[in-house]
């Protein structure tokens, strides 16, 4: 299976069909004549196998919580179809079967470490072969010739923008995904091409709903009304972004517009402050004082410092405190803070609400890795429709739930919304055909190919 890069709604990939054979058995019947890049056959067998080494607690894998929570079993019946037995009915699977298969000698062998002299060892099914691995640095090269294509793609892990822009500004690149600080520097070039894809990201400011006066959610909604978050989106993303009404993106197929919105509006804020408690005393006292968590990322301190000036001029104190991320986490999860500003990566299944925001996912002292609810928002009305939508079967059936789910989630404000960035690449104006994808896959690199001339 795959996910839209769009929609995000799974579909089959290797597989011709995927049957329900009841509530808790799948059969997955895969297409004919696959093969891996060495000329085998891809089989049920390898498939099967692949599984089964992510459920083997022995192996190690960083993905078995996930997997085992759905799947109890997997097992081969023939050259091509594969019978999956589920812990009971959940709606999630389909997701789960979005994962690269192994040749069965892999999937069961040794793991095989990304060193250099390993490259053959990595073998898959798809369009690139592993050819060359270095710190840092993983060559492929193609399967197949295509005409006017790269024959080669080299990736270089770079971390540091300015380094990335000096790379690619001096011919060290052909193309980049870059970051909001290096949108302007790349879009007045008329030696490069940007593009972008909506993606499933999402960016918020979280609230520790236990925390002093945010426990109560009207002092939540004043902090949604006092940030122009429409400025900020604009001014720190350009046209690389939309708004965002909760943690699903508009494109996605459980997406509900239909949500309580909190426009900028800091008389709205002010008023609602008083009617918490919270008026403001005179003089140069604030309403409250709170501590807003960020990581040290350049980028992420200037937003949360514009969202403390706006907050200011509604009688609220706000010290933004920035912090190596591995820190910044951590803290999070033993409670220490009030606000913190946070990009969550992929939601491209609502599953993942239930992770961040359901009440078994509160991190405490005996279990700080019980999940990402970090603002310790309770909502038993949310707990029963997250369960539902993981339970019911197929998007159209879970998508009422979710939807619903959105809707508790904007009236309570455990998070304020901010917007969903887009994915945004950069490519040298020798190659064309950018069409970077949201879902944060690279196979669109493939599509590439070099002008005419240009050479």
């Amino acid at each position: 299976m795959e996910g839209d890069p769009r929609t995000f709604v799974a579909r089959p990939a290797m597989a011709e069909r995927i049957e329900r054979i009841d509530s808790t058995h799948v059969r997955a019947v895969l297409r004919s004549g696959l093969t891996f890049q060495g000329g085998s056959r891809v089989t049920a067998r390898d498939v099967a196998a692949t599984y089964e080494s992510l459920l083997n607690p022995a192996r190690g894998s960083r993905l078995r919580s996930t997997y085992a929570r759905v799947i109890r079993g997997v097992r081969a019946t023939n050259e091509r179809t594969v019978e999956f037995e589920l812990h009971r009915p959940d709606g999630t699977f389909e997701s789960l079967l979005q994962q690269p298969i192994l040749p069965a000698s892999d999937a069961h062998g040794a793991e095989i470490m990304a060193n250099p002299g390993s490259e053959a060892r990595f073998v898959g099914a798809g369009a690139v072969r592993v050819t060359r691995i270095a710190r840092g640095r993983w060559e492929f090269t193609r399967v197949e010739a295509r005409r006017l294509a790269p024959s080669r793609i080299d990736f270089v892990s770079l971390h540091d923008p300015n380094t990335l822009a000096q790379r690619m500004l001096h011919g060290g690149g052909d193309v980049a995904e870059i970051k909001p600080e290096l949108f302007e520097l790349f879009e007045h070039r008329s030696d490069f091409s940007v593009e972008s894809a909506p993606s499933a990201g999402f960016t918020f400011l979280g609230v520790r709903c236990t925390s002093p006066g945010l426990s109560d959610r009207r002092v939540r909604a004043a902090i949604a009304h006092a940030i122009d978050r429409e400025r900020l989106r604009v001014g720190k993303l350009g046209s690389h972004g939309v708004a965002s009404t909760g943690p699903i993106p508009p494109t996605h197929w459980a997406y509900e517009a239909n949500v309580a919105r909190y426009p900028f509006d800091p008389a709205r804020a002010r008023v609602l402050l008083d009617e918490a408690g919270l008026v403001d005393p005179p003089g140069p006292t604030p309403r409250a004082r709170w501590v807003l968590r960020v990581s040290s990322q350049r980028f992420a301190m200037t937003v949360a410092q514009a969202a403390a000036s706006m907050l200011a001029d509604v009688g609220i104190e706000v010290a933004v405190r920035p912090s190596e991320l591995a820190t910044l986490l951590s803290d999070l999860r033993q409670g220490s803070f009030d606000l913190t500003f946070l990009t969550v990566p992929d939601l491209s299944d609502p599953w993942g609400l239930s992770f961040w925001f359901g009440s078994a996912s509160i991190p405490t002292p005996s279990n700080p890795g019980a999940g990402g609810n970090r603002w310790r928002f309770r909502s038993g009305a949310l707990d029963a429709t997250l369960e539902a939508g993981a339970r019911s079967i197929g998007a159209d059936a879970r998508a009422p739930h979710y939807r619903l789910a959105q809707q508790i989630l904007a009236e309570e404000l455990p998070i304020v919304p901010l917007w969903h960035a887009d994915v945004v690449f950069v490519a040298s104006r020798r190659y064309e055909n950018l069409t970077p994808r949201g879902d944060g896959q690279l196979d669109f690199l493939l599509g590439l190919t070099r002008r005419r001339g240009m050479w």
